[in-house]
């Protein structure tokens, strides 16, 4: 590891004239004190030319690491949703509707949702319900609401004709997920979500 430099001393200051002796001088003399810390001002920015230089080139070469990473980052979720997209046509990730429809179960019916790995079929790993409020699904028959907490829950429901979404004219249709580690949620269709049934 490089040792640091040791810093040169700054330009030595003048000496302080106080306020009140401010004052009495002449106008004169009060320019000759404003040169005079004009001067100091600039050898202490001569001085600290070097020090701004390798500051720059310290952020530059940050940014360059920080680019890297984000270059990987980026390319690991690149390569994790075309491994999702390979898989959606395996029986591996079946979509939601599909899965819940399944005889045998694919999952045992006392899973919680919250522990069900899903991806939307873009590929992004999401988990079920608010980000607020993880682990459930809501399915309504039109008039009522029934939250699905656990996989059986689920099943019974979709298969007793119930919907996932919200009851009346205006609810809103579909099952509402969130991007996992985020608070980004959305609502999407049965065929939007794919299950992980390894």
């Amino acid at each position: 590891m490089t040792e640091a430099p040791t810093p040169l001393p700054p330009p030595p200051l003048p000496a302080r004239v106080e306020p009140d002796r401010l004052r009495e001088l002449d106008p004169a003399s009060l320019d000759a004190e404003a040169d005079r810390l004009a001067a100091v001002e600039r050898a202490t920015r001569t001085s600290m030319a070097p020090y701004e230089r390798q500051l720059r080139e310290i952020r530059a070469r940050r940014e360059e690491v920080a680019t890297e990473r984000r270059r990987r980052e980026r390319a690991d979720r690149h390569s994790a949703r075309v491994a999702v997209r390979e898989m959606a046509g395996s029986t591996e990730l079946p979509s939601l509707a599909a899965a819940l429809l399944a005889e045998p179960s694919p999952l045992p019916d006392d899973r919680p949702l919250a522990a069900v790995r899903a991806f939307l079929a873009s590929g992004g790993e999401v988990g079920f319900g608010y980000p607020s409020r993880p682990g459930s699904v809501g399915f309504t028959d039109g008039r009522q609401l029934r939250n699905a907490a656990s996989w059986g829950e689920a099943r019974r429901l979709y298969a007793d004709g119930w919907e996932p979404g919200a009851p009346g004219a205006n609810g809103v249709r579909g099952v509402r997920v969130h991007l996992s580690g985020t608070r980004v949620e959305r609502v999407v269709g049965l065929e939007e979500v794919l299950v992980d049934l390894r």
